[in-house]
């Protein structure tokens, strides 16, 4: 009963949010995860055990912070999520041994995230809702990153590897406020390394990837720092004036639209 109770009542959701325009909002979905994820410290706190509830608070805000990442990067993200959430349904008894779950949960919960995920899913593979924000400045900044990813080629193949670096850093300042974009300059960075044989700055940029793909979303960046391992990953630097430009553009949609 539970099983078909879930599924009638997600399809009810995802049919009101088509109805009524919910979905338009990118934000319905992530929020949606964020609800779902969570009832389980609901849960925990009518169980009155606090372990328990620790486990569970700590896994609800993992999901929570996969849900931001889907409503701020791709909500692609957002599917990982739900769908992931319906596993952890199945199998969360083996988890965490909640004394306040009732026990029609887990299989009601999991026929819902199951349900919206592959909806959510479906939706985002035929263009229904997009995937990222058209307005965000991932997007908006990726031509003028692009421009530079193209220049560091030439430079590349004209045999000047300096040069090439020079404007993968460019691409860094312009790209670091967005989490796809500042990930893309660091792996570029990082082949860039592999081909030239600099260990050091292979090494330094295993671990860049990392921070631009964790802590770009929340705002733990050094404004202007250029992003390769001859410099603190910590340390702000100035952007000069025709990138400033650039980034300010691409930050104010009216702007950029222009």
């Amino acid at each position: 009963m539970e099983i078909a109770i879930g599924a009638a009542l997600a399809i009810g959701v995802c049919g009101l949010g088509v109805i009524a325009g919910f979905e338009r909002d990118r934000a319905v979905y992530p929020v949606m995860l964020i609800v779902i994820a969570s009832y389980y410290d609901l849960f925990a706190v009518m169980g009155g055990d606090r372990g328990v509830l620790g486990m569970e608070i700590a896994i609800s805000l993992g999901f929570a912070a996969l849900a931001v990442l889907g409503f701020r990067v791709n909500l692609w993200l957002t599917v990982v999520g739900l769908l992931g959430h319906a596993g952890l349904d199945f199998f969360h008894a083996h988890v965490v041994t909640n004394p306040g779950l009732p026990s029609w949960w887990p299989g009601f919960c999991a026929t819902f995230d199951a349900v919206a995920g592959l909806y959510l899913l479906w939706a985002l593979a035929f263009k229904r809702i997009d995937a990222s924000d058209p307005l965000s400045f991932g997007i908006r900044i990726r031509a003028y990153v692009d421009a530079e990813f193209t220049a560091s080629q030439t430079a590349e193949r004209a045999g000047d590897t300096t040069a090439a670096f020079q404007h993968l850093e460019r691409a860094h300042i312009l790209g670091q406020r967005s989490t796809v974009q500042h990930v893309r300059v660091h792996m570029r960075m990082l082949w860039w390394g592999i081909r030239n044989h600099k260990a050091r700055e292979v090494v330094g940029q295993f671990t860049r990837v990392i921070g631009a793909a964790t802590k770009t979303w929340i705002g733990l960046i050094p404004s202007g720092n250029t992003g390769g391992a001859n410099v603190s990953p910590f340390k702000p630097m100035t952007i000069s004036d025709d990138l400033a430009e650039l980034i300010d553009v691409a930050r104010s949609p009216r702007l950029w639209l222009n």
